[in-house]
């Protein structure tokens, strides 16, 4: 009899990544085997800009482009151009200069990119080694990464390694962006990340954890000879549709963050993990058949639960909660590490969607949400994939009604998959 596996694939980048892990691995039975695999996302190091900037950047945007959509959708999408900017009259250069922070500027090297995700893996390891009390594989998928297009306006792009670093790698980084100019700082940077990479390594490295690039040819060999096979997905597809080629994909029971029924809760022309292989989406929704189960949970059923920030904290620790104060709640870094920010003092209240651990808690707690279950048929509005309700085509979780956990009620929730290891993984859908 072959293993039982669960595979994560993620991009483990917000908050909502971490809480689903924790999820995750408070579920799954001790005779199921957890593949951790994470798929990288372009960046442009050196480009981040300041809340101060954000603040006037929107500003800006309100006042001169009114037509132009929600004015943070603008922003995290880059969507302005240079002509739109030279367009308005009577801007200062300094407001130009401010504007122009809302076209998206273009990628940086695939290099940065994998040096980027190398050191977010071993931030990862170190997490999942302290949680699960035992050594950790985790592998970075870098095959499908010239397919993989991110969204989101780099300006802005969240910087998530931030907040596992030191008050010294902190410092020492902060002096690169404020010091040195831009064609130096890319070097320097370069540098600061193989310097915390060998730093993270080296704490954890030698306890049989590691980091690894994914080999497709020895999962596809895991999968076909696993007894069952429950894929767990918050990013692109792209992993699918080589599935699907390489003949493997009735093996595999899909459950999906993805998709949307209404575009306006999405900040991108595509709802986010489809917006990041949209080829590979629709090649996956088109044969969803080929799986031995295909589940999705689309965007108002993922963001219509929320969580208390503080009851996340109880069930992660440190680690949450600096992911929680710094994705959620916008705080420095360096505020998290010399410990003048807390959940419990600065944000006792606050609660937040995590889309992705809603989502899998569909597949790993059946009948959470009191979810009813539906079908979606896919259309493609001029590139646009849109789900669309019916009777027959993709099985999905409709969570029509919001749903709040205050923190002892996220506690006992995730209690609650301990308590309820059901004799097999699957997605509860009957």
């Amino acid at each position: 009899m072959g293993e039982h596996i669960i595979i994560l694939y993620n991009d483990s980048i917000d908050s909502d990544n971490w809480a689903a892990q924790r999820a995750v691995i408070r579920a799954t039975k001790s005779n199921t085997r957890i593949i951790w695999i994470f798929e990288p996302r372009q960046v442009s190091l050196g480009l981040n800009k300041s809340a101060d900037q954000q603040r006037r950047c929107l500003s800006l945007i309100t006042k001169h482009f009114p037509d132009h959509g929600k004015p943070f959708k603008v922003l995290l999408g880059g969507l302005l151009t240079e002509t739109d900017v030279e367009g308005v009259p009577g801007l200062s250069e300094d407001d130009k200069k401010t504007l122009r922070l809302a076209i998206k500027p273009p990628y940086g090297p695939k290099e940065d990119a994998f040096l980027h995700r190398e050191l977010v893996a071993w931030d990862h390891a170190a997490a999942l080694n302290e949680w699960l009390n035992a050594p950790v594989e985790v592998f970075v998928d870098l095959d499908g990464f010239e397919q993989v297009h991110n969204p989101v306006n780099l300006f802005f792009h969240r910087q998530e390694e931030l907040v596992a670093r030191s008050e010294q790698e902190l410092l020492r980084y902060d002096n690169i962006m404020e010091e040195e100019p831009l064609s130096q700082r890319l070097d320097s940077l370069r540098e600061w990340y193989k310097t915390c990479t060998k730093t993270a390594e080296e704490k954890i490295g030698g306890g049989g954890n590691s980091v690894k690039q994914l080999e497709l040819d020895s999962l596809c060999e895991t999968i076909n000879s696993a007894e069952s096979v429950l894929f767990l997905g918050g990013a692109s597809l792209g992993i699918l549709q080589r599935f699907i080629e390489k003949g493997v994909a009735d093996k595999v029971n899909c459950h999906l963050q993805i998709g949307t029924c209404d575009l306006a809760l999405n900040l991108f022309p595509n709802q986010f993990n489809i917006a990041l292989n949209p080829t590979a989406a629709e090649f996956v929704f088109k044969h969803f058949s080929d799986f031995s189960d295909f589940v999705v949970v689309p965007s108002h059923s993922a963001q219509n639960a929320q969580y208390s920030l503080v009851g996340l904290k109880k069930e992660g620790g440190p680690t949450m909660e600096r992911r929680c104060l710094g994705f959620n709640c916008g705080e420095e870094p360096l505020k998290m590490e010399r410990a003048q920010v807390s959940l419990d003092k600065n944000y006792p209240d606050r609660k937040a969607p995590m889309s992705d651990l809603t989502a899998f808690l569909y597949a790993l707690k059946p009948g959470f949400g009191n979810a009813k279950r539906g079908f979606v048929q896919v259309e493609n509005q001029k590139g646009t994939l849109l789900f669309r309700m019916s009777d027959s085509g993709i099985k999905m979780y409709d969570l029509k009604e919001p749903i709040k956990f205050e923190a002892d009620e996220v506690v006992a929730l995730l209690d609650s998959l301990e308590r309820e290891k059901k004799q097999d993984n699957n997605t509860g859908w009957e």
